[in-house]
């Protein structure tokens, strides 16, 4: 479940691939109502597994925090502009219902998910101690030592996300997102932008308040996220979701202030999965129950 859409995929229980022609992906408005938010899904879950509907042996959601996991219930309240009517929506009773389905359906933060899958056949592959993010509708990341989420232990924040860790005025995921960005250019230029997207064109154009911008959000993401390096040990970096898009205009900036304060050995990367990284981790946290 993403920002602006859902994407539904079939997976192989046994090889974890995705099979071919069995993929698909439906828009959502996360401000709207509920009922049409939870259609676009279930139609692109059926969609997605077509003919192959009752070999399905359960089905894996990556969803945004905060989020009840365990027992699938929605804790997003409005003001984090995404989901915006979903707090304490039980997505999992309602997708049962709708579907028809009585075998497992089980969530996974989004971010968590996102890590996992890149870990098992991506970018974050092969590393100790890695931080995978994603920059987008929301700031997400997650934690792994050695392939696995890292949520307690006092090396991490307490659940292992960074969204709501204090920065600046606000907290991570009011900078470190489409609103935050929007939010910088609105104050750089005194104009509104509808998304990232089009304030990266005006920088690739050469517009110096877009350019420095950029510079300032890779910056300031390296002077939140430093610390947290060095306290895990990060070794491997990976970063991901619709604004790593814009890679050459933050991460530079972003790889220097790292440097400037003292922080060495660290391997950064782009997603190599992309968003099928959360499908494939969705679908491995299925199988591991």
């Amino acid at each position: 479940m993403g920002g602006s859409h859902v994407t539904a995929a079939l997976i192989d229980a046994e090889t974890f691939e995705m099979l071919p022609q069995h993929e698909a992906r439906r828009h959502i408005d996360t401000c709207g109502e509920v009922d049409a938010v939870l259609s676009a899904f279930t139609d692109a879950v059926r969609a997605s597994a077509g003919e192959l509907w009752d070999n399905v042996a359960g089905i894996g959601v990556a969803f945004p925090a905060p989020f009840d996991y365990p027992n699938g219930i929605c804790l997003i309240t409005p003001e984090q502009n995404k989901f915006t009517r979903f707090y304490g929506v039980n997505v999992r009773q309602e997708l049962a219902t709708r579907l028809d389905f009585a075998k497992p359906i089980t969530f996974l933060n989004d971010a968590a998910a996102f890590a996992i899958g890149e870990y098992f056949a991506g970018s974050a592959k092969g590393s100790a101690r890695s931080l995978v993010i994603t920059l987008g509708t929301g700031f997400g990341a997650s934690f792994l030592a050695e392939g696995r989420p890292v949520v307690t232990g006092g090396l991490v924040p307490e659940g292992g996300e960074l969204w709501d860790q204090p920065f600046k005025d606000g907290i991570a995921d009011d900078n470190f997102s489409t609103r935050g960005l929007v939010k910088a250019w609105k104050a750089a230029s005194g104009e509104d932008a509808p998304g990232v997207k089009e304030i990266a064109q005006t920088a690739l154009k050469g517009d110096t308040r877009g350019i420095a911008m950029f510079n300032a959000f890779g910056a300031e993401l390296a002077e939140f996220l430093a610390p947290w390096f060095v306290k895990f040990g990060v070794d491997r970096f990976v970063i991901g979701g619709n604004i790593a898009k814009d890679w050459d205009l933050f991460v530079p900036a972003f790889e220097a202030a790292l440097k400037t304060r003292g922080v060495d050995g660290v391997t950064v990367k782009p997603s190599q999965l992309g968003e099928n990284a959360q499908i494939v981790g969705a679908a491995l946290s299925l199988a591991l129950g």
